[in-house]
């Protein structure tokens, strides 16, 4: 029947997104903006290899570059857990960090801006034309959307009408939507905080408390955003240097990038970006060196917009959150905190 055919279509998409494996479109992840959708198209439909075979044949540099990057991470957390360099930084680290939600207000209204002026949702690769005849309201519903969160009015309703949006964009695309996960931690934040401080909402309600967030419901914003984030920067990076490495190999050697790393293998150099940016993920997930994670990853992110000469707009949410992440710091639900529970002083980095 129709319904059981419809009903059989929808857990098939869902089962696609719990899987990371249905994928009705040539997408590409963040580094691979640079690349031609014939090329993408063809990366994907191709047979990868595993940048982990590249370990025997480079197994000395492998284990030097492992035990250095063993003793960068050891270094900057004994700094930042320094009793008298956390002190030194309280009450700086404390006055920035009321901020951060409104860092990840301005991002998450700039971004849905970017994305209706583009006419793309979350990335080039996902164009309105995918949604049919829907393209002009969902560049007005965009539109709006941004223009709430940048002026934090009513940042909760546009924060309900942005996870439907989405929603959409979820049953549309499947799994790869993780790749656009941190989109939806800002959500949830908005969802969660609501307008805040420096927002026409508090102007208007004058600092009455319905207009304060429930104290109870702070602590988890950011524990969802910095999640999120994490898990979104781990599957782009599985995506285009795992799953699909030719993705990042054709970038490597397009551009020439052996030239600048020691003149390694690509597939060598793919496992080291795989590496890095996996670990980058792991650190906000767990909640461990998040400024320093945040702090390289936005240089990291910097060389490779100048370098690669990519359009901006799709980084932003990128930029935003790492930024967010470097004014908020740590949650009582990170390892940090965890670790410096007995002084009650977070680590710098």
């Amino acid at each position: 029947t129709r319904e059981m055919r419809t009903l059989r279509t929808i857990l098939g998409r869902v089962a696609g997104l719990s899987t990371f494996t249905w994928l009705p479109y040539p997408v590409s992840a963040h580094e691979v903006y640079v690349l031609p959708k014939s090329t993408v198209a063809q990366d994907i439909a191709t047979p990868s290899p595993n940048p982990f075979s590249s370990i025997p044949a480079h197994l000395g540099d492998f284990l030097s570059w492992s035990v250095a990057a063993i003793l960068i991470i050891a270094a900057i957390f004994l700094i930042s857990v320094s009793r008298a360099c956390e002190q030194a930084f309280d009450f700086f680290l404390k006055a920035i960090k009321r901020y951060a939600p409104l860092v990840a207000r301005i991002t998450v209204g700039g971004c849905f801006i970017a994305c209706a002026h583009y006419q793309a949702l979350f990335g080039p690769e996902l164009p309105f034309s995918s949604f049919g005849g829907n393209s002009a309201l969902l560049t007005v519903v965009l539109y709006c959307l941004g223009g709430c969160f940048l002026l934090g009015l009513f940042a909760r309703v546009a924060a309900v009408v942005a996870l439907i949006v989405f929603g959409a964009a979820v049953f549309e695309f499947g799994g790869y939507m993780f790749t656009y996960l941190n989109y939806l931690g800002e959500i949830l934040v908005m969802l969660l905080l609501g307008s805040g401080a420096f927002s026409v909402d508090r102007w208007i309600q004058k600092g009455a408390a319905s207009a304060r967030t429930p104290s109870f419901l702070e602590p988890y914003a950011f524990l969802i955003v910095r999640v999120c984030f994490g898990v979104a920067i781990f599957f782009a990076s599985f995506y285009a240097k795992f799953l699909h490495s030719n993705l990042a190999l054709d970038t490597v050697n397009d551009y020439h990038l052996a030239n600048f790393f020691f003149h390694f293998d690509p597939l060598f150099i793919v496992l080291g970006a795989f590496l890095i940016e996996s670990l980058i993920g792991l650190f906000f997930i767990i909640g461990f060196e998040i400024r320093f994670a945040a702090i390289f990853f936005l240089a990291f992110l910097s060389l490779s917009l100048w370098y690669f000469g990519e359009v901006i707009w799709p980084h932003l949410v990128l930029i935003g959150l790492n930024l967010a992440m470097i004014a908020h710091g740590y949650d009582r639900y990170t390892l940090g905190a965890f670790l410096g529970r007995k002084t009650h002083l977070e680590p710098i980095l």
